[in-house]
């Protein structure tokens, strides 16, 4: 692994929590497993608070994960971008109003080509990507240690604003700090 520009994970826990110090400038809450006193499911990553306005607050929910190496099929495993664009999209199900799904890379990948040919494919298929996902949802790659994630490949561009009333219900109750989260994560960011 000598000479390797990107950074590699072991887990996606220690993904989630490089991930989340480089947010911890931000209002964020590791590992939201209820909302209101209902569990959900999926969790939620990361949850961050963005007020946009004096009194408009954004609710972003970031999905980690991490590409492996598969070497059966001797190239990258596409499972956990799959399981982790399906997850993202029912963060917004959950109140909130734009997922980010965030894709780092496990540390037996042999070599920075396949990362580089990865994001080469995202970047080629970000505008079918963001047709698909609509405008709700971003896609990064995070390459360095608590690096910020400023300019995703896929972008959101709106707000998701659902008609349901149970999600606004959810939104609601996440805007009031009715959620459980893992209180022991976020200490650490102190």
């Amino acid at each position: 692994m000598e000479g390797m520009k990107y950074s590699r994970f072991g887990t996606e826990e220690e993904l989630l929590k490089s991930v989340l110090h480089s947010l911890a400038a931000y209002n964020v809450y590791p590992k939201v497993s209820a909302i209101g006193g209902k569990k959900i499911s999926p969790d939620i990553d990361i949850l961050q608070i963005e007020r946009i306005s004096q009194n408009q607050f954004r609710l972003i929910g970031y999905e980690v994960k991490l590409i492996k190496f598969d070497k059966r099929g001797k190239g990258l495993s596409w499972n956990s971008f799959y399981s982790g664009v399906g997850q993202a999209l029912l963060y917004l199900k959950n109140g909130v109003h734009r997922a980010f799904l965030v894709l780092g890379f496990h540390e037996n990948i042999p070599d920075d080509k396949m990362i580089d040919e990865f994001r080469g494919w995202l970047w080629n298929k970000k505008d079918l990507l963001k047709k698909i996902l609509g405008n709700y949802v971003s896609i990064d790659t995070y390459l360095y240690k608590e690096s910020p994630l400023s300019s995703p490949i896929i972008k959101a561009e709106c707000d998701f604003y659902p008609s349901d009333k149970e999600v606004e219900l959810l939104s609601n109750e996440l805007l009031q700090g009715k959620f459980t989260f893992n209180k022991k994560l976020r200490g650490e960011l102190k």
